[in-house]
């Protein structure tokens, strides 16, 4: 009972934040994203999974039937039907039975009910992304004040252990920690389904954060500081969740800041005191230095040949029309876990996944998309929010790039949303900056008699 109830109050605020802005419904959407896995641990009923789906829905219903100006609709024309496509397949696949539909049921929600973030995204105007950045630095600054508690007390002492936290208690910082108390093991989710999905939010996040910082639209003092601490947090969260391909994308995005040439000498100076800070916290704590592994290529070389190998090409052989939605382990609730046939495969490549659920044919649409959306120029230099959309662009396509070594990265809550939404702002080129029209100019001779001229009498 408790369970519908938030899953009520998810969609009313959701849908009553909708009708305001398309902002207000996306910062409410984000929020509840953030706090659903530790509200899913604590709250175990079957209709605690759908709270997410439910502020989604009460978004999509007051946004996804507004139409813009004919302008706008024409420049969203191409990825309307790159959405389209992309949904019509697993939406026709649904209709063959090859799984148990309530299996397939879950299936296509995983492979389509996220989708329209793309559009959403296209809509977005560089004020809302302003307004989103600041969403963003209050909940990531909460999160990581959870992770530092569940730093120090515990995660067990805010996420209890059942069948929903499974992924959670097998995540440690090292396989082989020897400290008999496996709690310190433990990498940090935060408020998060997993570690990953936190590092993963925290690492998109960071990209949007930056891209409002260098703006610098509003030099208000509580922003600007907002905007440090959360950066600064951001960055600290990745290395405290332990995860290793976030700390990866992570390196690029800061990369693509130093080639940028943007920062000027005070954004320097406290970026790099940023860098500085961070850097000198990880050091001192043993439990930040998993991303160390790194450096270890054969062991790199042996993980990624895990997740990237053989059978993947056997996968496509055996299934070329797919395994039916859900048979590739699209966050499958545990309650319906038995009911795929075969049992689900544990293949950490979410490419492997697309092929089993959508068959060669689906991966084939995935590939055409990302390969479209990420070959567009869609940038100006001079623009607003140029360093925002470029680092945005670095950070979607490493998320798509390390897909072929993770499970999940169209199915995170809330991070796919975000990198959805990320992707169709990138997408769509932006209006054409207005001419401004020349003022009217006088001759210097007719300028002469006006001056000279005799006021004219006024009648009533």
């Amino acid at each position: 009972m408790t369970a519908l109830i938030l899953c009520c109050a998810a969609f009313v605020f959701s849908y009553v934040a909708g009708r305001r802005s398309l902002a207000a419904g996306l910062a409410t959407v984000f929020t509840v994203g953030y706090f659903y896995g530790i509200v899913r641990a604590n709250v175990p009923e079957t209709f605690s999974h759908f709270v997410f789906d439910a502020a989604v829905i009460g978004l999509y219903v007051t946004q996804l039937f507004r139409r813009g100006s004919h302008e706008e609709e024409r420049r969203r024309q191409a990825l309307k039907i790159w959405v389209g496509v992309l949904m019509a397949w697993p939406f026709l696949l649904f209709f063959f039975p090859a799984q148990d539909y309530a299996v397939q049921l879950v299936g296509l929600r995983g492979n389509i009910f996220l989708l329209p973030f793309v559009l959403l995204g296209a809509r977005l105007k560089d004020g809302d992304l302003q307004k989103l950045a600041l969403t963003f630095a209050v909940l990531n600054i909460i999160a990581f004040s959870v992770a530092c508690a569940e730093f120090s007390l515990g995660v067990e002492r805010f996420f209890p252990q059942n069948q929903v936290t499974e992924l959670i208690y097998q995540s440690v910082v090292d396989e082989d920690y020897s400290n008999p108390d496996r709690s310190e093991a433990l990498r940090i989710p935060s408020t998060f389904t997993s570690a990953h999905a936190y590092a993963g939010t925290m690492v998109l996040t960071f990209a949007v954060l930056f891209g409002a910082w260098i703006e610098k639209r509003d030099r208000s003092f509580w922003r600007r500081h907002l905007f440090n601490a959360a950066m600064a947090v951001s960055i600290l969260a990745v290395f405290m969740a332990a995860a290793r391909s976030p700390v990866i994308i992570l390196a690029l995005i800061v990369g693509a800041i130093v080639l940028s040439g943007r920062l000027k000498t005070h954004g320097w100076a406290l970026f790099l005191l940023m860098l500085v800070g961070v850097g000198w916290l990880v050091s001192s704590e043993e439990r930040m230095q998993r991303f160390m592994t790194l450096k270890d290529v054969d062991y790199v070389s042996e993980r990624v040949h895990w997740s990237v190998n053989d059978s993947f090409l056997d996968l496509t052989v055996e299934y070329p029309m797919g395994n039916g939605l859900g048979g590739g382990g699209t966050s499958m609730p545990y309650f319906l876990q038995g009911r795929v046939r075969p049992p689900e495969y544990f293949m950490e490549n979410e490419y492997a996944r697309i092929v089993l659920e959508q068959g060669v044919l689906g991966l084939c649409l995935w590939a055409g998309f990302i390969w479209w959306a990420f070959t567009r120029r869609t940038t100006r230099p001079g623009e607003t929010w140029f360093l925002g959309r470029r680092l945005l662009w670095v950070t979607c396509a490493a998320f798509f790039a390390t897909g072929m070594i993770g499970k999940g990265l169209l199915t995170s809550i809330p991070g796919t949303s975000l990198l959805l939404l990320s992707v169709g702002w990138i997408v769509v080129r932006r209006a054409e900056p207005r001419q401004l029209e020349a003022p009217l100019q006088f001759a210097p001779q007719a300028v002469e008699e006006l001056k000279h001229a005799p006021a004219r009498e006024q009648y009533v």
